[in-house]
């Protein structure tokens, strides 16, 4: 049997109006990007990136955390080598530090690469103003905040929090067979979304899990493997602060 790894869960519901969406039509004189993938250093994940004239851009654990203010970006600078995807610029960002790929197949599905000469987004010393829950559904469904100490609390779980003790570990998720398509998330798992005036364009994207006993746990960045028949998550799991937790399950 074989699995497909994708390094962070962006959801899978496939929206046919989206096909015709993107960045603009291609331009036969853009320049090419090649692109390569290799091992991270980082357990689970891939190291991918696209380079062209010199310049090279990463997409690795860091920047899978790192979500596009803008789903569809507008403005092409580059093509890939391969199936000619738009590589575009992200708006509000200078097109030398960071660029939209496309690494969809069917539809447009953009991932945040950085500059390789420029360090990671450094979230443990940003500010961010404020967090918004990517919930689909519920009392809680897309509630936002922006109040400092619970933004802080978040902050310091996932900068200072230790895993659980034994792993938690969210269940699989049973997918039905081919031609359905995937339209959930892995059970209990979420994302949180925090904005921050210093990463104008882009969107800190780590993950939450309440669990069936309605435990709330954090982590920065998430693995999710799919099978033929399920699709599973792994994290090291960090228990959330008394604020965020209690703030989860609040209407």
């Amino acid at each position: 049997m074989t699995s497909t790894t994708l390094r962070g869960w962006r959801g899978m519901a496939i929206v046919l109006c989206g096909l015709g969406a993107g960045c603009g039509s291609l331009d036969p004189s853009l320049p090419v990007y090649k692109s390569e993938q290799t091992d991270s250093s980082h357990p689970g994940y891939r190291r991918s990136t696209v380079s062209t004239a010199g310049a090279t851009y990463i997409n690795d654990f860091e920047e899978q955390s790192l979500l596009l203010g803008d789903r569809y970006p507008k403005q092409v600078v580059g093509r890939s080598q391969l199936g000619n995807g738009k590589i575009c610029a992200i708006a509000g960002q200078d097109p030398s530090a960071y660029l939209a790929v496309d690494v969809g197949s069917e539809m447009p599905a953009y991932a945040v690469y950085r500059n390789a000469n420029l360090p990671p987004f450094d979230w443990r010393h940003a500010a961010f103003q404020k967090l918004r829950l990517d919930v689909p559904v519920g009392p809680a469904a897309n509630k936002e905040t922006t109040d400092p100490g619970l933004i802080e609390d978040v902050l310091r779980t996932l900068r200072d929090g230790t895993p659980a003790t034994p792993p938690v570990t969210a269940p699989a998720t049973f997918l039905a067979p081919p031609p359905m398509v995937i339209t959930e998330s892995p059970t209990g798992v979420y994302f949180v979304l925090l904005f921050s005036d210093q990463l104008p364009g882009l969107i800190f994207r780590p993950s939450f899990y309440l669990d069936a006993s309605r435990q709330v746990y954090l982590a920065e960045n998430m693995v999710v493997t799919y099978t033929r028949t399920e699709q599973s998550v792994q994290a090291a799991w960090i228990p959330a602060g008394p604020l965020f937790a209690r703030w989860v399950q609040t209407p």
